[in-house]
């Protein structure tokens, strides 16, 4: 930390009174050789000055020419901070050099420059970031309980050695979560729609949402044969799944993640956890426990 010049006058001071320099580099929370520069510093002719000296600024890397090949690269090709600082520092491949040529862009000498930089440059310009690929997600949120769930299996997690899957299925409206089922091997549609069954009989949702798993076909005819709708979501939007996801997150980081310290867990406590996640624990993306939002009639 840069001491300030009350603080060099006041610690060259205490030496000159007979303190110790550690000690006085203890108290102010600096070194023994700051302290000992200060006072070797103080040691001349005329009025002491405990003030930084002024530095010869650095003539900057980012001339004009620079900052107009940085923008051209962008507009251009609209590349990243990576991939233009590779460009300022290396040739390009003569195709690409052409097309700059025929924009009248000239490639400025070598130059080696931190993203920093370049992003400082890009954002002077309003061209920092990435472009939106996609139209802008809107929330949505089901109206009631049952409405929607959605169901996302997750592994493998590594657990001594052994490997694990979970499937979870939660509430869309009120985070409930419904299910936390527990797998040495990679679950089927099967074994998951067995354990969804008795859910399914007493619940009644009106609809599931999974991702495009492989098994697409065989978890579509299952919900038709229950007369459940099985919206999917959209391919690389993992905004569609977003509550399921958290969720996921939320058992990994609470309870999963824990069962590496504590591998006794795994029989038995994966189901107390679940219970008390909807009974006593207050989620913030509701602002109160999932329990009382899921009151069904």
């Amino acid at each position: 930390m840069r001491t300030t010049p009350l603080t060099r006058k006041t610690m060259v001071k205490l030496v000159k009174e007979g303190i110790n320099k550690t000690t006085v580099a203890k108290v102010f929370n600096t070194t023994r050789k700051t302290v000992w520069s200060w006072c070797k510093g103080s040691y001349h002719r005329g009025k002491e000055s405990f003030l930084n000296k002024l530095r010869k600024p650095k003539e900057s890397k980012i001339t004009f020419e620079v900052e107009f090949f940085i923008i051209a690269i962008r507009n251009t090709f609209d590349w990243g901070t990576a991939i233009i600082q590779q460009a300022l520092r290396d040739d390009l491949p003569d195709f690409m050099e052409d097309k700059l040529e025929e924009l009248h862009v000239k490639k400025p000498p070598k130059t080696i420059l931190s993203r920093t930089s370049i992003n400082s440059v890009l954002r002077a310009h309003g061209l920092n970031g990435y472009k939106k690929k996609y139209k802008k997600w809107k929330f949505f949120r089901a109206k009631g309980p049952n409405e929607l769930w959605q169901l996302d299996p997750k592994g493998p997690f590594k657990i001594e050695g052994k490997k694990y899957y979970f499937v979870i299925c939660i509430d869309d409206y009120s985070r409930y979560i419904l299910l936390t089922a527990q797998f040495d091997h990679c679950p089927t549609v099967k074994e998951i729609t067995s354990l969804l069954e008795p859910l399914i009989k007493k619940y009644k949702p009106k609809a599931i949402l999974t991702d495009n798993n492989p098994f697409r076909e065989e978890w579509d005819n299952w919900c038709k044969e229950n007369n459940i709708d099985s919206p999917h979501a959209h391919p690389y939007y993992p905004q569609d799944k977003g509550k399921v996801e958290r969720a996921i997150r939320n058992v990994s980081e609470e309870f999963i993640y824990l069962l590496k310290k504590f591998p006794e867990w795994l029989n038995g406590k994966r189901e107390v956890y679940r219970k008390w996640f909807n009974n006593k624990r207050v989620h913030r993306g509701i602002n109160t426990i999932p329990a009382e939002l899921y009151v069904t009639l």
